[in-house]
């Protein structure tokens, strides 16, 4: 098969800031493969928070590696690829070329993807919709904007903040205050919004539970990564007693890495750029089911091509927060459809992706 690939760049709406830092936009890579006729592609977008920071140039020095070691296979020989390549590279890398394989299968099949995996649409949850750090007064004008555009069923407000939990509450409090005033404003007899709070690895031990008490007390459905990725041996004292259940996020990367946590978690986010693609994605669904775990979907920062590939596997989870391409101003590509707060995939071919011209 021949490899292509090519950089682009997107800008967020609203600027994304999390326990880490903030995020405007991104470079992305691109990564095609075509075979008897017939062109896959595939996404890798920026990741932050593991071991190792992956970029467009990382991947892109990854991709190209791989290109003469796959020339002489097939796009439907997967095991095949995995053992050429030996994991050797980054995860998101891993991602973008997983991707434009399964695209290729989908397409040469004739099939969308959720349907070759026998899957039902019926059952994609609802996604949130990401609420970034940011102080009350600034929270009070976001808000009404990204539900009134979106019409979002489910917010994900980001905390650990490093100004504290004080800054936290605050911040927590102007979105449900604002969200409380938008709701009010309407007659159309809106269903209540889903309220997920997501640390991304921001609190001490001791600010973990104290603010997991307080949002419990505020309607919160769960929480995400209430401590920094190697800190897990404090999760146990965190999960005992715990009056909200805890996803892991950043301690999840690969199948592998579930059994150690399963005892002291209640879920993983599992993200396609994190794991390497649909196949890990699959071995983490399966994992964590075997485990007694719930399962949600996130994203980095995605267009729909790369959401839309994460939607094919949506019916399989029990939250999800695919909602980068809903915060780009420019997104080049379109897939699957927003649909009264659900990402829903197409009946097209493989991804179901297509691009927009002019972008």
């Amino acid at each position: 098969m021949k490899i292509t690939l090519s950089r682009f760049s997107v800008t967020k709406r609203h600027a994304l800031t999390i326990s880490r830092g903030t995020s405007a936009g991104s470079e992305n890579l691109l990564v095609g493969v075509e075979h008897e006729g017939v062109i896959g592609i595939g996404e890798m977008a920026p990741t932050s928070g593991g071991a190792v920071a992956e970029t467009a140039d990382t991947a892109h020095a990854d991709v190209l590696r791989w290109r003469d070691l796959l020339a002489d296979v097939a796009p439907w020989e997967m095991q095949k690829i995995d053992n050429c390549l030996l994991y050797s590279g980054g995860h998101a890398a891993h991602a973008a070329l997983d991707i434009a394989l399964h695209d290729w299968l989908g397409r040469k099949a004739g099939m969308p993807l959720w349907r070759l995996f026998g899957l039902d649409l019926a059952r994609i949850p609802p996604t949130s919709l990401t609420i970034g750090i940011n102080p009350p007064e600034a929270l009070r004008e976001v808000v009404p904007e990204i539900l009134a555009r979106t019409g979002a069923r489910a917010l994900k407000v980001k905390l650990g903040n490093p100004a504290g939990v004080e800054a936290d509450q605050a911040s927590f409090a102007a979105v449900q205050e604002a969200t409380a005033k938008f709701e009010a404003g309407r007659d159309d007899g809106a269903i209540p919004i889903l309220w997920r709070v997501d640390a991304n690895g921001g609190w001490t031990p001791e600010n973990a539970r104290a603010m997991i008490a307080w949002l419990a007390a505020r309607g919160v459905e769960f929480v995400e990564q209430p401590l920094p990725r190697g800190r897990e041996k404090d999760l146990p004292a965190i999960h005992k007693d715990s009056p909200l259940p805890i996803y892991a996020d950043e301690s999840i990367y690969l199948a592998s890495d579930i059994p150690p946590l399963a005892g002291c978690i209640d879920g993983v986010n599992l993200k396609l750029m994190k794991c390497g693609g649909l196949r890990e994605a699959l071995r983490i669904i399966h994992t964590a089911r075997a485990h007694g775990l719930k399962v949600m979907i996130g994203c980095m920062s995605e267009t729909s091509l790369a959401i839309t590939a994460a939607a094919h596997l949506s019916p399989l989870a029990d939250a999800l927060d695919l909602d980068s391409h809903l915060n780009l101003r420019d997104d080049p590509f379109t897939g699957a459809e927003y649909i009264e707060g659900r990402v829903v995939p197409t009946n097209r071919p493989g991804l179901g992706v297509q691009y927009i011209a002019g972008r």
